[in-house]
């Protein structure tokens, strides 16, 4: 009976070896594909936590074919935190240029008080397109928009002003009431106390941001944590070392059960699937569950709780 086998299997050997290579590198296609094409394109993992950090600011776009980790810092802005300004919203009758001006007094302002901002006359191009605060945000790639109206009776004039985020969210809004007869003045007033109140609620500088999703973080570790896995790197690798890796133990460990399950009758898809698991692992690109990245060696353990069910 054995010889039987013997002889069957060093026959048909090399079939086997081809349809178990093929059935391993199916299953670790169909669990692994997206992290793999994702970071061979050079593009950032776009599953970010809800509760992730959104304070920050812009990014530009990551050309040519490499490993990316966590959103890059933003070339476009020299690392600084930008926000669009978009023409005010005259509501009533204003003076002549008025609004112009002050949206040329609040860029200065702003930039004086350490933020970038893009060119005025492309956000103002948008705007009279109909684009959204949103949408200016994404193609501007700046982390907030600041909007405005400006409204007059008599000698009054009340300017309200509104900071919103990609999402569309409206993160924070104030009025400026003034009276006078001296513009410039005006302007000067409202521009100076805007970007004051924009520098306490938006912290300039270096940040970084998830082109894919719109949120932005201030640190890269931030960044990386927020499109990464809890699972520990380093904890799945040690999964992986045989025995516990033929028969899938790793996989129950980042929460696929079912191609854990799979791997135990046919020893790691026939050894094929555990190799090619253990490499991934290694470079930072086998995913868990839910489509993260297990790239982060020693993870929040509070952040590992706190991705239970």
């Amino acid at each position: 009976m054995m010889d039987a086998a013997v002889e069957w299997a060093k026959e048909y050997g090399d079939v086997l070896g081809t349809v178990g290579f093929l059935f391993a590198l199916t299953t670790v296609v169909l669990t692994n594909g997206k992290v793999i094409l994702q970071r061979m394109k050079g593009e950032t993992v776009s599953m970010v936590s809800p509760g992730a950090i959104t304070v920050g600011s812009t990014t530009g776009n990551t050309t040519g074919t490499e490993i990316v980790d966590a959103p890059s810092l933003a070339p476009d802005y020299g690392g600084k935190a930008a926000v669009a300004v978009v023409p005010p919203k005259e509501l009533g009758e204003i003076d002549d240029h008025f609004a112009a001006g002050l949206a040329d007094d609040i860029i200065a302002d702003l930039q004086q008080a350490g933020f970038a901002t893009p060119d005025f006359v492309a956000v103002a191009q948008q705007s009279a397109a109909g684009a959204s605060p949103q949408e200016i945000a994404r193609q501007m790639s700046v982390s907030h928009v600041l909007t405005s109206s400006i409204r007059r009776q008599d000698r009054k004039l009340r300017v309200t002003v509104q900071l919103v985020d990609p999402s569309g969210a409206v993160l924070w809004s104030d009025r400026y009431n003034t009276e006078g007869d001296d513009l410039m003045a005006i302007q000067e007033h409202i521009a100076n106390q805007v970007a004051l109140d924009v520098a306490t609620f938006v912290k300039p500088g270096s940040a970084l941001r998830d082109p894919s999703t719109g949120r932005t973080f201030r640190t890269r570790d931030e960044a990386l944590e927020a499109v990464s896995s809890p699972k520990s790197r380093l904890v799945a690798l040690m999964l992986c070392i045989p025995p516990l890796g033929i028969f899938g133990v790793h996989r129950f460990y980042v929460g696929r059960p079912y191609t854990g399950l799979l791997y135990i009758p046919t020893a790691g898809l026939f050894a094929f699937g555990w190799i090619i698991d253990t490499i991934l692992i290694t470079i930072g690109m086998f995913a868990d569950g839910r489509g993260r990245p297990v790239r982060i060696w020693q993870p929040d353990p509070l952040k590992q709780l706190s991705d239970k069910p």
